[in-house]
């Protein structure tokens, strides 16, 4: 039987213990200003556009095929012709490494897009196709994320080096 006078210094422990925590972590994270947003509205809505424009026409279409790799009105959205060789390159080869059916997204759509500041956005996309073998019936999700710079006032596509 453990007697009043022995739960004291447990107790004492405790206490030592929160006041230690709070002196260290101040208590709790402190109020921020508000900051403004990296980009305007009307800003993020032609940026909005652009993006659902481009995903928009890698919809129904064989992703490692030539003739898509040679569509000159996917190249207007990178900043060179290596740039676009670059992200066309992964693309193709998520595709096919994902066994997409045809190499063919069946719809293309943005999950989410973020500012990371004025002249830089985030984009996540999720491309859903059919599995290349037919027993497999279920949708495949292939999730991207793609970095969009403004460079002389037009958003592109940057692409990670393979």
């Amino acid at each position: 039987m453990t007697r009043p006078s022995d739960r004291l210094p447990r107790a004492w422990l405790a206490v030592v213990c929160a006041a230690w925590l709070l002196a260290c972590f101040g208590g709790g994270a402190a109020p921020t200003a508000a900051s403004p947003p990296p980009v305007s509205d009307e800003e993020a809505a032609r940026f909005a556009v652009r993006a659902e424009q481009f995903y928009a026409m890698l919809a129904g279409v064989s992703l490692p095929a030539l003739m898509t790799f040679e569509n000159p009105k996917l190249r207007g959205y990178f900043s060179s012709a290596s740039a676009y060789a670059d992200y066309y390159s992964a693309l193709a080869t998520l595709a096919r490494q994902n066994t997409l059916r045809d190499g063919q997204a069946r719809s293309v759509r943005i999950r989410e897009f973020h500012f990371d500041g004025p002249e830089q956005a985030v984009v996540d996309v999720v491309l859903t196709g059919k599995h290349e073998r037919e027993l497999r019936f279920w949708d495949i999700d292939l999730d991207r994320r793609d970095i969009w710079r403004r460079i002389d006032g037009v958003w592109v596509i940057v692409p990670e080096k393979l």
